[in-house]
């Protein structure tokens, strides 16, 4: 049943970082673009979104057996925050600088988020303890 949470954790969290990535995208669009100033250009058209949500169900159903191992034995509710947190601040920061590294940037943001939730020792990530 953790796996399949995880597994949802994974899809849910890859589709949001997608449409976040999509919206960084619309915000750091140059003025002779068509779409500039358009609010929310990218997540209106249907193409976009749809591609987006179909990225992202595929990079997190193959990011999935990764954090599975990594977070099995992890709290799930504050280890998935702060993985998720991690990835999403790469997309937020980078994105309007160079959108390529925005986009390729989150997978090497959610491995660094994923070895310091598994190896680091803080309290925060640990199951309490069984009496």
């Amino acid at each position: 049943m953790r796996a399949l949470a995880i597994l949802g954790l994974c899809i849910g969290a890859a589709i949001v970082c997608a449409c976040v990535f999509l919206c960084m995208l619309s915000f750091s669009l140059p003025p002779d673009d068509a779409a500039y100033g358009v609010p929310f250009a990218a997540l209106t058209d249907p193409f976009f979104l749809s591609g987006a949500i179909l990225v992202g169900a595929v990079i997190g159903v193959i990011s999935f057996p990764f954090v599975y191992f990594a977070v099995r034995r992890l709290r799930l509710l504050t280890t998935a925050a702060f993985i998720f947190g991690i990835v999403l601040a790469e997309i937020v920061v980078m994105t309007p600088f160079d959108r390529r590294l925005g986009f390729v940037g989150s997978l090497p943001a959610l491995a660094l988020a994923l070895c310091i939730a598994r190896f680091s020792r803080w309290r925060l990530f640990r199951p309490p303890a069984s009496p």
